[in-house]
């Protein structure tokens, strides 16, 4: 019993530092965040009431947010002119703010996990209108017309392959349509999306417009950046702009599949305009976790921006080439981000050469001088010393007593943050007579491991 409380106890130290750890970092790129919200914000307002906006380029721009949370470990932060900053957040982390902080994340992450889940439970209890190894009707035919649509230009045929795999289920008539899952795909239609049951589930013309809607969301990939968006958001719960960037975030993908629709399921932008009108009278907005859906809410300004940047689309080929031209430049911009992040931080942990000696007493009398590195050596994580030199430092620094402590192999995660290392008790007398205060036991493997390898 004495020994699991003793477990117990290692464990929560090193909760409280991974929280104090965290809350730190958390703060620090809640920083760098603002400082790419804020322009992406007034960007994004600049261009709402513009016509003939291409969606995907509001849509990719909200991907610069995801280096910024990553710069935890940047030496912009640890330079004099944010020392004040520094001492601030070090201050708040020896409270219990940190541990607040980290349970509140921990509170939002289960509960949307938690309503992910019960989204997956209500989804298996609809009816399966298509999956691929469901038997074939009528309405398979339309399936596979969308399918082919959507895919078209794809010469991979990744996208269609992926496409393959997604079950398409049926709600009620109240329900908007909307998508999710990454690995296993799935869409939702209402029921009024089906011709009467005499034809054998066919789709109306209505019902293949947002089927095309809904397989553009999954071929895209929004459904795999929402959920990272989302845990963006869990990070920095405590900041109001982030919820507001989801929110524009899931606006633009909404224009880029609008825009899609144009193109790929042969509406005019009147009628596209007046079925998304219809939408907002008789359907029930959703919110779904982690899913896409047609119609998130009823917001007037929404619904103009949505209209409006149907206006003046541009023909096939120059939307694929715009299309294809701001994938590029995400990417671009993206591999610049991440670099330029990789470029300006620390490693992910430093293993300090540093040698601090002390005396009997543990009073630090010499921390790596020159003199000390040259009667000591680390060898694969045990100490090597030479008598004579390490005689010559001991009598220069006139230590005293029976044994001296020699720290070694810490490690550094950040100035100001690490831990670990060993420490060698030393018999004056016999130099080779060294007894390793770390015991080597999976409780320490596993705490130097941790925090080897925290982010």
């Amino acid at each position: 019993m004495a020994q699991i409380y003793e477990e117990m106890h290692i464990f929560w130290r090193f909760g409280i530092f991974c929280c104090q750890y965290g809350f730190s970092k958390c703060m620090k790129t809640a920083f760098c965040g603002l400082l790419v919200m804020g322009p992406l914000l007034a960007w994004h307002y600049w261009r709402r009431d513009k016509s003939g906006r291409c969606g995907d380029g509001g849509f990719y721009s909200w991907f610069l947010l995801f280096p910024a949370a990553a710069t935890g470990m940047s030496r912009l932060f640890y330079q004099r002119w944010s020392v004040w900053l520094q001492n601030g957040i070090h201050i708040l982390g020896r409270t219990w703010i940190s541990g607040a902080c980290f349970a509140v994340m921990l509170t939002l992450g289960c509960r949307w996990l938690v309503r992910k889940r019960n989204l997956a439970r209500r989804i298996r209890k609809l009816r399966c209108w298509y999956s691929i190894n469901a038997v074939s009707h009528k309405g398979t035919e339309d399936w596979r017309d969308c399918a082919t649509r959507v895919t078209g230009g794809d010469r991979r045929k990744l996208a269609r392959w992926y496409l393959d795999r997604v079950r398409v289920y049926i709600g009620g008539d109240g329900v908007s349509p909307f998508c999710g899952g990454i690995f296993r795909p799935y869409i939702v239609l209402p029921e009024f999306c089906l011709e009467p049951s005499g034809e054998d589930g066919r789709l109306t013309k209505q019902g293949k417009v947002l089927l095309c809607h809904e397989m553009l969301h999954l071929k895209a990939g929004h459904i795999l950046w929402m959920n990272l968006f989302a845990l963006l958001r869990i990070y920095w719960w405590f900041n109001p702009l982030v919820y507001l960037c989801e929110r524009l975030l899931q606006q633009d993908m909404e224009k880029a599949c609008d825009e899609g629709c144009l193109h790929y399921a042969d509406v005019s932008e009147r009628e596209y305009g007046r079925m998304l009108l219809a939408m907002a009278a008789g359907q029930a907005p959703m919110r779904p976790a982690g899913a896409a859906t047609f119609l998130k809410d009823r917001d007037y300004h929404s619904l103009k921006s949505r209209i409006g940047n149907l206006r003046g689309k541009c023909e096939w080929k120059q939307y694929q080439s715009i299309h294809k031209r701001m994938g590029r430049r995400c990417a671009v911009t993206l591999a610049l981000g991440f670099l330029a992040v990789k470029a300006t931080s620390y490693p992910l942990y430093t293993r300090l050469p540093e040698l601090i000696l002390y005396d009997e007493s543990l009073r630090l009398v010499c921390n790596d001088s020159p003199q000390l590195r040259e009667a000591v050596a680390v060898v694969d994580g045990y100490l090597r010393i030479d008598r004579e030199r390490m005689e010559e430092c001991v009598g220069d620094l006139e230590i005293e007593g029976e044994y001296i402590y020699l720290g070694y192999d810490s490690i550094m995660k950040v100035p100001g943050a690490g831990g670990g290392g060993n420490v060698g008790m030393i018999a004056l007398g016999n130099y080779e007579d060294i007894f390793y205060l770390r015991a080597e036991c999976w409780e320490n493997d596993f705490m130097e491991f941790c925090l080897k390898y925290l982010l």
